[in-house]
């Protein structure tokens, strides 16, 4: 995985970049091997630069590990907490059931 800052809020994996296009002097469309398109509004020449592995755009592995984990860590929890949220409704359904009217 080669993940590539194009902006200060935009990191993509450069491996999973289908297509770079100019749609302004200001602006490209960035389209994604999964069809999700980016429009960022820089120059192409920056773009180009973060993909084919310019210094300045560059994550190290090691940022690039620890953002990998803190968003695994998001999803245990949020996965952990849908659980829970699960639970609790099988527990008012199981109410429902065994109330008589």
């Amino acid at each position: 995985m080669k993940l590539v800052k194009i902006k200060e809020d935009l990191y993509l994996n450069s491996d999973f970049i289908e297509s770079v296009e100019a749609d302004s002097e200001e602006s490209v469309i960035i389209t994604m091997t999964s069809g999700e398109v980016f429009s960022p509004n820089i120059p192409i020449k920056k773009v180009l630069d973060a993909i084919s592995g310019s210094e300045e755009h560059l994550v190290s592995s090691k940022v690039s590990t620890e953002i990998n984990v803190e968003k695994i860590k998001e999803y245990q929890q949020l996965l952990k907490d849908g659980k829970k949220q699960i639970n609790k409704l099988k527990k008012v359904v199981e109410q429902i059931e065994n109330f008589e009217f």
